[in-house]
């Protein structure tokens, strides 16, 4: 089956929409643009997910000490099958989550990365509807967890990763899914060449 990932504009209209939200003003009965409390939060949700692949219950379930920002480093405890493995995040992920803790000066060690209002960890399901929710603010339908994970795994094979690598980011017992991101990769850039193939564009 073919698997639409999000292109870069697909995640800048994301990231949009993460941050107004009409809220209501009762002293002139009506709605008006507010920025969302969480905007910081639901930004580096987006980003993380587009730089690691992560599943919904792994990035749930992450803590603060499971972050190490000066490596840029993202230990899953339990993912699929129990079994724990490390993410490391790039710069802008990095940048995005800084954000985000530092207007976080109280929490401890132990809280959740992405924390909700009581200050718990979200659950898979509200962050699935969160995503829905902001993928209708921003004019994205459609928009889903494991697109993130879809765009992760076929862009890193695209940039040059290797099979192995990437079976160990994602977490995958075996390459089977993995070798079926490659296969995407593969005639993504087959396409691209008969596209772009200079010696058809001259007329040779």
């Amino acid at each position: 089956p073919v698997v639409k990932e999000y292109t870069p504009e697909d995640v800048q209209r994301l990231l949009a929409g993460c941050e107004l939200m009409n809220a209501y003003d009762p002293r002139h009965d009506c709605h008006v643009p507010a920025v969302r409390p969480s905007a910081l939060r639901d930004k580096a949700i987006i980003v993380v997910l587009v730089a690691s692949g992560l599943r919904a219950q792994e990035l749930c379930d992450l803590r603060i000490c499971d972050y190490d920002n000066r490596r840029g480093l993202l230990i899953v405890q339990k993912g699929k099958g129990n079994k724990g493995r490390q993410v490391y995040l790039g710069d802008a992920a990095r940048r995005h989550l800084w954000r985000y803790l530092a207007s976080r000066p109280a929490a401890g060690k132990g809280d959740a990365l992405f924390d909700v209002r009581d200050g718990g960890h979200m659950q898979p399901g509200a962050l699935r509807w969160l995503m829905v929710r902001i993928g209708e603010r921003s004019g994205e339908a459609g928009s889903t967890l494991h697109r993130f994970r879809h765009t992760f795994a076929i862009n890193f094979l695209r940039n040059g990763g290797n099979l192995f690598a990437l079976q160990e980011l994602l977490g995958h017992a075996s390459l089977e899914m993995v070798r079926r991101y490659a296969r995407l990769a593969e005639s993504d850039l087959q396409e691209a060449q008969r596209r772009a193939s200079v010696a058809d564009k001259w007329r040779l």
